[in-house]
């Protein structure tokens, strides 16, 4: 049976309704999970997770000491989603970080960030960062750790790297924009790998962010997400491939999650993409007509 989470997302959101009453709102309606781009703590009874905090903006104890208290104060709700970030470039001059050490960051980052949360002093020499016998407090909830997935865009493919990164130090797979046959074969390349790492393929969570738009057909709806599209990151907007979210009427939408499940995703974070207006119509009908169908 699949998950269901969704996605706060505060530029397009917030003239609607606050993350809090979003998110118990949410709930009520039985989604499972609730990411935000950045961390944030709430009271409810859902999973919590970034989706996904770039970590080339900030520090490896900075990111586990913050999701460390967050997996405490929910009770170990907590799941730490991780990327390199690269969706808009300008972010990194902003951030004083350069490009070209994007990947270079990301990896040692991520592998500290997992020591940090999982071993007790630890001394860490490495090209972006030193430390000598560190030991974060509190320890989580979740043993031997909070959950770290790591996200990931695809542009016809996934960025090999990207997914060795995955197998090498997540707990779970969170990509975005992917088609059916794309999270497969990316699924498959993690699971491989990481057996070559001599850990456990089966051990892992497969997850995907997956934008959503209901409508009278897919035509409609699409049109609809091209829309939204430019109205939430103007000219940087991208182009979304159809084949790579759910559209339309509930049943056209079932028959898309069906074959994601079939590639073997087993959550959604479901990020409504429509005009500001429609957003808490779609999350209650995709409950109410698309969840009910998985037994959600």
């Amino acid at each position: 049976m699949a998950a269901f989470g969704v996605q706060y997302n505060g530029a397009s959101m917030a003239s609607v309704i606050g993350p809090l009453d979003f998110a118990e709102r949410m709930e009520a309606l039985g989604y499972r999970s609730y990411f935000v781009p950045e961390l944030e703590t709430l009271p409810t009874h859902m999973r919590l997770g970034t989706g996904v905090a770039v970590l080339p903006f900030h520090t490896p104890y900075q990111i586990a000491k913050i999701a460390t208290s967050i997996d405490v104060l929910s009770g170990g709700r907590m799941v730490l989603g991780l990327g390199s970030g690269g969706v808009f470039n300008d972010d990194f001059a902003v951030e004083g970080v350069r490009v070209e050490d994007r990947r270079g960051i990301t990896d040692e980052r991520l592998a500290l960030v997992r020591r940090l949360l999982s071993e007790t002093d630890v001394t860490h020499h490495g090209t972006f960062h030193s430390m000598e016998h560190v030991t974060l407090e509190p320890r989580s909830v979740q043993q031997p750790h909070l959950p770290l997935w790591t996200g990931a865009m695809w542009d016809g493919r996934f960025n090999r790297h990207t997914l060795e990164r995955t197998a090498r130090w997540a707990d779970g797979f969170h990509p975005n924009g992917m088609t059916p046959r794309g999270y497969a074969e990316g699924k498959a390349s993690i699971e491989e790998m990481a057996a070559a790492y001599g850990r456990d393929p089966a051990a892992f969570e497969w997850s995907c962010n997956m934008y959503l738009c209901m409508g009278q057909s897919k035509d409609d709806a699409y049109r609809e997400v091209q829309a939204a599209m430019r109205h939430r990151f103007g000219e940087d907007a991208w182009e979304i491939d159809r084949a790579t979210l759910p559209l339309g009427t509930p049943a056209d939408c079932i028959e898309t999650l069906e074959a994601f499940i079939e590639a073997g995703v087993t959550h959604f974070t479901m990020n409504a993409l429509c005009t500001p207006e429609a957003l808490l119509p779609t999350y209650e009908q995709f409950a109410a007509e698309v969840m009910s169908h998985f037994g959600g």
